[in-house]
């Protein structure tokens, strides 16, 4: 699990960069050194990224120009990541109502603008961002960290299994249809750097089935897909899994539980690798394999932060607030992603010294309104399902957890074929394992579909309290 410096400077050398891109070298290796700095020189490279962009902010954004004027605050009175206390959290709410007012009038001498990006918009309305060429730049950058921590060959296949809007497109333009395979020689980001094999791309859309059929035939040696789509591969492949070649998964996009991991690796005999990002920063941290997530310093500050938006101590959760060093098109200070996470301190296992913190429970949108003892009732069931023997649920597909308002729980199920009532005794037995439970009813029944949200993703539970859009009673989000 422990890695060194030296051990990260030749994975990287197992790395070669393309003949027009030998002048990146000295970068990369940069890179790797950044994540072993002591703690002092992390605090200096933070420090003066940080000083650059709030100066940026405050002569060159209006919204950033009025709040500092409101606050009474200069920018000589940020000198490093501990001042930003001092600044409100920005909400996505907010980012929305400030529209043009984010976006600089001027960028640093050397910046071009980029492209506009958009968050998903599961739980609302999408929040766009416009991001200058470098902060698009550093996604691909960063991609290879991450692939290196993943001990990824980069002379190996990867496959991604994603939505056709998010799936590279035809040379002409189209977007990818069901039941075809884009193939491209290199692979998405870090072939623009490297020498990559081949990456293989194919339609979340597809039905599972075909899902399979499809990894059977391209036999990939890695595939990047989302946190759901991962399990429900397992849930299929009814323990005779078609892709023996599969080294590691990739998950991505959607919140990944403990139990969808154990079931996808148990069940696919390999690891689940992690990052962690969005759209309106890029990406923001990568998981070790000590289970936390250290944050890109070169590309943003991450901070764990209560309800009043200030520091939580170690073994906290706290919401997950973000601040762009890279963007100078649209600058976002202590942006909150409406994710809560673990607050962490001490020196992670992994060897490396980037700042981190712990395990992501989900976004605080969905979670805050739940009543007492929700996510337990919900563990349960989760931890039901996980139990059951693969045999026993051979024809699951998907399942989704509903809460009703008057407490009521309802476990969904789509199925390709009979369920056994062995299936049902079990989930039943582990409800009812939970003294309270008992007077709590579940009704589990089947149905013919669980559709997306809006954005694109499944969620595998849903509840009445949670704020619209998230609250849909028949709808994964």
């Amino acid at each position: 699990m422990k890695t060194s410096l030296q051990e990260e400077l030749d994975v990287q050398d197992r790395w070669k960069l393309l003949p027009e891109k030998a002048e990146l070298k000295a970068l990369f290796e940069k890179l790797v050194r950044n994540e072993f700095l002591p703690a002092d020189q992390t605090q200096l490279v933070l420090n003066e990224q940080l000083v650059r962009m709030v100066r940026h902010a405050i002569t060159q954004v209006p919204y950033y120009s009025h709040l500092f004027d409101k606050l009474g605050l200069k920018a000589g009175d940020f000198c490093s990541d501990a001042d930003l206390v001092r600044l409100p959290v920005l909400t996505k709410t907010q980012l929305q109502l400030a529209g043009k007012a984010l976006l600089a009038k001027n960028l640093p001498s050397g910046e071009r603008h980029g492209n506009w990006f958009a968050s998903s918009g599961t739980t609302g309305k999408p929040a766009r961002v416009l991001h200058t060429q470098n902060s698009n730049w550093m996604f691909n950058i960063l991609a290879q960290r991450q692939y290196r921590w993943y001990r990824f060959d980069p002379g190996a296949t990867i496959a991604s299994i994603r939505l056709a809007s998010q799936n590279l497109r035809h040379s002409d333009g189209r977007l990818l249809a069901n039941g075809e395979t884009l193939r491209r020689e290199g692979w998405r980001y870090a072939g623009n750097f490297f020498k990559t094999g081949t990456h293989l791309f194919f339609n979340v859309e597809n039905s599972v089935e075909d899902q399979l059929v499809w990894l059977a035939e391209h036999q990939p040696d890695y595939l990047q897909s989302y946190s759901e789509t991962l399990e429900h591969l397992a849930f299929a492949c009814d323990g005779n899994w078609p892709a023996p070649s599969l080294k590691k998964f990739m998950a991505i996009s959607e919140q990944l539980t403990p139990s969808m991991r154990r079931r996808i690796e148990d069940t696919l005999g390999a690891p689940v690798e992690q990052s962690y990002g969005l759209n309106e920063i890029g990406l923001v941290a990568v998981r070790c394999a000590a289970g936390r997530y250290h944050w890109h310093i070169e590309h943003c500050i991450v901070e764990i932060v209560d309800d009043e938006g200030q520091t939580c101590p170690p073994g906290v959760m706290g919401h997950v607030v973000v601040t762009a060093l890279r963007n100078h098109a649209m600058p976002l200070i202590r942006y909150d992603t409406g994710d809560m996470a673990e607050a962490v301190a001490d020196a992670c296992p992994c060897g490396r010294t980037l700042p981190a913190f712990g395990e992501i429970v989900g976004r605080y949108s969905r979670i805050a309104y739940l009543p007492t003892d929700t996510l337990r009732r919900v563990g349960i069931l989760r931890a039901g399902l996980e139990d059951v023997p693969a045999p026993v649920a051979k024809n699951l597909r998907q399942f989704q957890i509903h809460q009703y308002r008057d407490g009521r729980f309802e476990l969904r199920l789509l199925a390709a074929g009979p369920i056994p009532p062995e299936f049902y005794d079990r989930i039943t037995a582990a409800w009812h394992g939970i003294a309270d439970n008992a007077a709590t009813p579940l009704r589990i029944v089947n149905v013919e579909s669980i559709p997306r949200s809006p954005g694109g993703k499944y969620q595998d539970f849903t509840s009445d309290f949670m704020p619209a859009p998230d609250r849909q009673h028949s709808q994964a989000l």
